[in-house]
């Protein structure tokens, strides 16, 4: 069962990315927007990887970081949750999600595309006992908002990506007038926006 790759980006889109192993072999892997804007200008990478096995088919899915795969692997488990519900919910910080269930804040939950109040009771109920949530240690770091200009060609950048993705111009616009002050490079940038996005 695969769990991790490394090498050559050959492909990207905004749901998937092929690698190329350095034993020639293609892998495909379902990813989401947050991993994808994060791999735009990168020609390798290493990345998690969970195989989902069922009777009818078999997937991989990719992830960046080993805690979003953990998550991943707890998300789809709650049922009503299937892995397109669950790449959305990882599109949130993960410390904002585990805090979130911890506080039984439903509000933050039901802001994720195709969660509704029922559903985010759900997953507050199955998900808050789990160890990944219990035990976590993250300490949820606020940002520091201010009004600030970025360069036009780094703007421009993260339109154009962002509306390819069919996010709305003028939703973009919003977020990047107030970005914290720490995040300068498309690849910091990008997933903010995503995450901020009304």
């Amino acid at each position: 069962m695969l769990s991790y790759l490394k090498w050559k980006i050959i492909d990207l889109d905004a749901n998937s990315v092929i690698i190329l192993t350095e034993s020639g072999i293609w892998y495909e892997l379902i990813i989401n927007e947050i991993t994808y804007s994060r791999l735009l200008n990168e020609k390798e990478t290493e990345i998690y990887v969970y195989h989902h096995i069922t009777e009818n088919s078999q997937s991989l899915f990719g992830f960046l970081e080993k805690e979003e795969k953990e998550l991943f692997k707890e998300l789809i488990k709650v049922s009503g949750i299937w892995w397109k519900v669950a790449n959305n919910i990882l599109n949130l910080w993960i410390d904002k999600l585990i805090q979130a269930v911890k506080l039984e804040d439903e509000n933050t939950i039901t802001s994720i595309p195709w969660i509704w109040k029922k559903m985010a009771s759900k997953m507050i109920l199955e998900l808050k006992d789990k160890d990944f949530f219990k035990y976590s240690n993250i300490e949820i770091k606020k940002d520091t908002w201010t009004k600030r200009k970025i360069e036009s060609s780094i703007q421009i950048n993260v339109i154009d990506s962002l509306t390819n993705m069919w996010y709305k111009k003028q939703d973009i616009e919003k977020v990047l007038q107030e970005l914290p002050e720490n995040l300068v490079s498309i690849n910091e940038i990008i997933p903010f926006v995503i995450r901020n996005i009304g």
